[in-house]
């Protein structure tokens, strides 16, 4: 029968051992294929994104990034499937802001985003437009909020789906300005649009990469924008701040996560890295050209910045009684 002493003598040795095969794993990342998990189907606005910073990264670790599009009920399947991968940095995940959405609509069958999940980078951030058709008359935010409040319930406004990032800003702007207008409820960005450009529907919120080739072509009119500053694609949209809404800043987003139990190492390497990535000039230039901004924050301003937005989301939520599940 062994000893005590030889037994915690034994342990001893194995933890040790386990502690440097663990600090050799985490120094030698990556050594296999990383894998970056999409939570939307192929061809959305994240998508793109991401397989410019898995090019990227390839380049930089000397290893192979890829994409996996894992779409399916509000982006959950792709995002669980990160949180519960091995806490190794070789699963990440690359999702919308609609990742701080999901959990205030879905509480009994979510994850706790602050809990569960690391945010290694913000890929970019994209403003949104308040948008009318020229034949509603409104050349103006003002213009539109003046119709709006001499005919109570006259106008109305599209949103791409119940929960997503247009319908929160719609309803942030109808209580902050106290508006009576009919909400329709679409099906996608597309249907929505197309209900716009129909004449189904009075105005929307859209985000700039969306409407641009609609403006474009003039057959939308942009009132406002809701970044802090006029984006150099529309430097003649004002804020919404210019337009006579003052404190009404947001921004949809697309952003790089680890899970939460991925090692500090690993997660410090990955931030670098990806630093370094998003500002390559062929990924300012997809940024740039698609309406977004570069965003550079180190890893405690990224998770304050995904606290504030979560938070951001959870006022508008509560205030217009948004339920889903």
């Amino acid at each position: 029968m062994l000893s005590k002493k030889y037994l915690n003598a034994m342990i001893a040795v194995l933890v040790t051992a386990g502690a440097a095969l663990s600090a050799s794993a985490q120094s030698n990342y990556p050594s296999k294929l990383v894998r970056i998990v999409v939570p939307y189907a192929a061809g959305g606005a994240t998508d793109p994104l991401a397989r410019m910073v898995a090019d990227n990264l390839s380049k930089q670790f000397g290893q192979t990034f890829i994409v996996d599009n894992r779409a399916g009920a509000a982006a959950r399947i792709g995002t669980n499937m990160v949180i519960s991968s091995a806490p190794d940095g070789y699963t990440l995940l690359a999702a919308a802001s609609g990742l701080a959405i999901t959990p205030l609509l879905y509480p009994k069958n979510a994850y706790n985003l602050e809990k569960d999940l690391t945010p290694i980078g913000v890929i970019s951030q994209i403003p949104m437009l308040v948008v009318v058709a020229p034949k509603l008359g409104a050349r103006t935010l003002a213009d539109m909020l003046k119709l709006a409040r001499d005919k109570p319930g006259s106008l109305n406004y599209g949103i791409s789906a119940i929960g997503t990032l247009d319908h929160l800003v719609s309803e942030r702007l109808r209580i902050q300005q106290n508006l009576d207008m009919v909400r329709i409820d679409y099906q996608g960005v597309p249907q929505a649009l197309t209900g716009l450009l129909a004449g189904d529907i009075s105005t929307m919120v859209i985000a700039l990469n969306a409407a641009l080739p609609q403006i474009k072509a003039g057959k939308v009119i942009p009132l406002a924008i809701t970044s802090a500053t006029r984006s150099p694609s529309l430097p003649d949209v004002p804020t919404m701040a210019e337009a006579g809404v003052p404190n009404f800043v947001m921004y949809g987003w697309s952003a790089l996560f680890v899970s939460s139990g991925v090692p500090a190492p690993i997660t410090q390497k990955l931030h670098a890295e990806v630093a370094k990535a998003l500002v390559q000039p062929d990924m300012r230039k997809l940024i740039v050209d698609g309406g977004g901004e570069p965003v550079e924050l180190s890893l405690p301003e990224l998770k304050d910045f995904v606290r504030k937005a979560e938070s951001s989301f959870s006022e508008i939520v509560r205030a217009s009684n948004i339920h889903i599940d």
